[in-house]
């Protein structure tokens, strides 16, 4: 391939990044960071007003230099969480932005690819909000995103599952600080009325996760046992170690080489040091595990979720493949818990690296499939939306894939109705649309009515579900309307009961749009539905401010 037809694959994780390519074999390979090191830790320290570092270096200034060090960025993607950083202010997304420009500016160096174009991955339970912030993330590295791909689908690619045959796959993806579970489904292609190719089928039957759940939380959970220990055997009393710096720092550092040992032995050690007194802590595995049983139940909890929603849809489920995907996936007791709670023979993949692999050759297929044809009358509005609607169709191993994801949150429009408990006041609602775990892309037209007599104006609010399950109430979900507003202005003075045509459409890739129509005045409005914590000015203010900054 040439340079221009080369996609990097990014797995952008919590706690560590990984970046891949297709070599010369036609293989996904992993690239190496400057530490000749797999994975990345996902780690900025601004070490001045233009000057950054990404990586094992700045995870080592966690604590030395704390307000100048950010981690665990990607819990805070889609939020409006600003940091300030010699005084200049740095937002989730434009944290993200360095730790990708570093990844593929190094990628560009250690291969000779002279390509700016990725594919990045992402939780599958994802809003619009997170997707949203992740792709803006990447514009502001400079970079083209030719796709956003859900972490277990990646996963799922990576393995090489043909689909030449009915499968049914569930994938357990526990990460640094994010969970995943996803049942996928690969079938060949039927070429029905549906768009399907006629080649291969993967279809999410069903996501679900926890954004807030992952390896950091075992590390945590295992410095707060290592430091009990530590002060019942130097007979510290209420004195806190963590008040001194330095023990903080060579305890985070333990901690995670301690996790790693555990993984491998029953019993690991570690030595520190506050003041005069100096230690060899001693951990076992059972202790560790006893820590964070309930760490793990949370994720059973998800598992046993996930899979009552795939029955739901497919009553007859039955599982072929389970895949274990994500570096805290390592620790025996996941593998035991899934294996003697759920029965279930696993197997595993590249773990933390399943998922950048299977990035790449998401992009890679993305850069081989046949250009999508103009429509007849060329590229009006309406062939650009056609075109958005289209499968998600990539060439893996020669044929043609057709990616069928799910919705990770339902989608709704703010109704009023009288109110059942004061008979003749109005009270508001979420009369939800599509519906969390609907299989994408999808168009949903429904109609809606005029509340009141002499109608001229119609206000058109936009929400997404924020929790596991749709509630009507509006402040229980999240407002996506943009922020230009939605209004159907000048409308005829509608009588109450008029109707008002409305259609809703969600891409393969997750971007939504809502169409609506009043028929007498014929006017139409068509709002694209995104939940971007920020707007085109400060996108094009960060990228600028991400241009000026170096790499120290």
């Amino acid at each position: 391939m040439t340079d221009k037809e080369q996609v990097f694959g990014i797995d952008l994780g919590t706690t560590y990044s990984v970046i891949a390519f297709i070599n010369d074999f036609g293989q996904a390979e992993v690239i190496r960071n400057r530490e000749g090191e797999e994975t990345t830790p996902s780690v900025v320290y601004f070490e001045s007003a233009t000057s950054f570092v990404v990586g094992k270096e700045a995870k080592n200034e966690i604590v030395a230099h704390h307000d100048a060090t950010v981690s665990l960025i990607k819990r805070s993607m889609g939020t409006d969480f600003p940091l300030q950083f010699f005084g200049t202010e740095f937002r989730p997304e434009s944290i993200s932005a360095l730790i990708l420009k570093d990844l593929v500016e190094f990628a560009q160096q250690a291969t000779g690819i002279d390509t700016n174009k990725v594919a990045i991955t992402v939780p599958a339970y994802f809003g619009r909000g997170e997707t949203a912030a992740t792709r803006q993330a990447a514009e502001i590295a400079g970079l083209e995103v030719v796709g956003i791909i859900t972490e277990p689908v990646a996963a799922a690619l990576s393995v090489g599952v043909t689909g030449d045959k009915a499968e049914t796959l569930f994938v357990y993806d526990l990460g640094g600080g994010t969970f995943d579970c996803t049942v996928l489904e690969f079938s060949p292609g039927t070429g029905d009325s549906s768009g399907a190719t006629s080649g291969t089928v993967m279809e999410v039957l069903a996501i679900d996760g926890h954004r807030s759940l992952g390896g950091a939380d075992w590390d945590q959970r295992l410095f707060e046992l290592v430091k009990a220990k530590f002060i019942a055997q130097a007979g510290l009393g209420d004195e806190d170690p963590t008040e001194d710096e330095d023990f903080v720092q060579k305890l985070t550092n333990e901690v995670e080489d301690l996790k790693k040992s555990l993984s491998r032995k029953e019993k690991a050690g570690a030595s520190l040091r506050y003041g005069d007194v100096a230690l060899k802590v001693e951990v076992t595995r059972a202790e560790f595990e006893t820590a964070t049983r309930t760490l793990v139940d949370q994720t059973l909890d998800i598992v046993r979720r996930t899979l009552a929603t795939a029955q739901q849809k497919r009553p007859d489920l039955k599982l072929e493949e389970v895949l274990l995907v994500g570096g805290s996936s390592k620790m025996p007791m996941i593998q035991a818990s899934l294996e003697n709670e759920m029965g279930w023979s696993l197997r595993k993949t590249d773990l933390d690296l399943a998922v950048a692999k299977g990035a790449a050759i998401y992009g890679q297929g993305i850069s081989l499939r046949p250009p999508t044809p103009t429509p007849v009358g060329g590229t009006d509005d309406t062939g650009t939306e056609e075109r958005k609607l289209a499968p998600d169709v990539i060439i893996f191993n020669g044929e043609e894939l057709e990616i069928r994801n799910a919705l990770s949150r339902s989608l709704g429009l703010r109704w009023v109705r009288e109110s059942a408990a004061v008979p003749g006041e109005w009270e508001h609602f979420i009369g939800f649309v599509a519906h969390q775990q609907e299989s994408l892309p999808l168009r949903r037209p429904f109609t809606g009515f005029a509340a009141q007599d002499n109608t001229t104006n119609l206000t058109i609010r936009i929400y997404e579900q924020i929790s596991g399950v749709e509630d009507e109430n509006p402040k229980s979900n999240t407002e996506v309307t943009p922020t230009s507003g939605a209004t159907l202005t000048n409308l005829p003075n509608l009588p109450a009961h008029s109707a008002i045509e409305f259609e809703l459409s969600i891409s393969s890739q997750g971007e939504a749009q809502l169409s609506a129509f009043e028929p007498i005045s014929n006017q139409r409005i068509d709002l694209p539905i995104t939940l971007s914590v920020m707007q085109a000015a400060d996108v094009a203010k960060a990228k600028q401010a991400v241009e000026g900054m170096v790499r120290a």
